[in-house]
């Protein structure tokens, strides 16, 4: 699983960071969660596969996290596309979809299917599921969990403890049959363990809240937006500092904090934003246009 920050500006893009964009690549398909301007050419300069784009999720309708979306889906049909595409989003996206895909003229060569969801659905994909979650932002706003299934994987030291190296047999322990090895009966616990599946979370824009908190425990990767400095929220109701940002990996006890969403205001000075979040949670990186975050599968201890 690799995951992406394809846009990390907040509001306004800058000369070097566009609008709010992440990619997910999970068993060769790609999931898009927010589209804004600049979205495309990040992915096209990336070579991050845009006509590979399955799905789409919006996490609220402010121009800086749709805003490229028009430019995106007509690329697609100039390049052929025959796929259909699936669009989610919070109360009204059908709506919406539907005004921009409406504005100016040009054909579709593939089926777009736009839906509404709700906190408490769950879009199933191969191997997965996005569970969307509401967040405090003044409007309908929604972040994301992309969860992928549990899976069972055999502990390599216990089968070496029981001469199973490489056994084909392993397949029917996994299974959950028991088998005969060497003179011994040996069942699927002895050796075969259940391992959660991996977690990435993208908050989307929102106040601190306990919804996101909750969604967001034990995440392995948490995508967190940083507008701002502590001192400034005041200033920027609906939206996260930086410490407020670690705070949050903090008491949901995540693996990585990865920040974006960046005001404008500390253009080339968003170190200070990485200090005061790390200050907090110590494993956190600052988002770059196209910055490529590896997510390894679990593994028994």
């Amino acid at each position: 699983m690799r995951v992406w920050t394809v846009g990390t500006s907040s509001a306004v893009p800058t000369s070097d960071r566009g609008l709010a964009g992440n990619l997910i690549e999970y068993d060769g398909e790609r999931i898009l969660f927010d589209c804004g301007e600049g979205t495309q050419r990040t992915l096209m300069k990336e070579k991050l596969g845009l006509m590979k784009i399955s799905r789409i999720f919006i996490s609220h309708w402010h121009a800086d996290h749709f805003s490229g979306l028009l430019g995106l889906i007509q690329t697609m049909e100039l390049e052929g596309r025959e796929e259909p595409l699936y669009i989610y989003g919070p109360p009204r996206t059908e709506e919406f979809t539907e005004k921009i895909l409406d504005t100016g003229y040009f054909n579709r060569s593939y089926d777009i299917f736009v839906e509404d969801i709700i906190e408490g659905e769950e879009i199933v994909g191969d191997g997965y599921k996005v569970r969307p979650f509401e967040v405090e932002h003044g409007i309908n706003a929604f972040g994301y969990s992309f969860e992928e299934y549990s899976t069972k994987k055999a502990n390599k030291d216990k089968m070496k403890e029981l001469g199973l190296t490489n056994s084909p047999k392993i397949g029917k322990l996994k299974d959950g049959e028991t088998i005969e090895w060497d003179g011994e009966t040996i069942n699927p616990e002895d050796v075969v363990e259940e391992m959660p599946g991996r977690k990435i979370v993208y908050s989307g824009d929102t106040e601190k809240c306990d919804n996101l908190i909750e969604n967001a425990e034990n995440a392995d990767l948490l995508i967190h937006e940083a507008t701002c400095l502590h001192e400034m929220i005041e200033d920027r109701k609906g939206h996260t500092s930086a410490l407020q940002a670690g705070e949050i990996a903090e008491e949901a006890n995540v693996r990585k904090l990865v920040l974006t969403h960046f005001s404008r205001r500390y253009r080339n000075e968003e170190e200070i934003l990485l200090q005061e979040a790390s200050e907090v949670f110590e494993n956190t990186e600052l988002g770059e246009d196209g910055k490529k975050f590896e997510v390894k599968p679990h593994r028994p201890e």
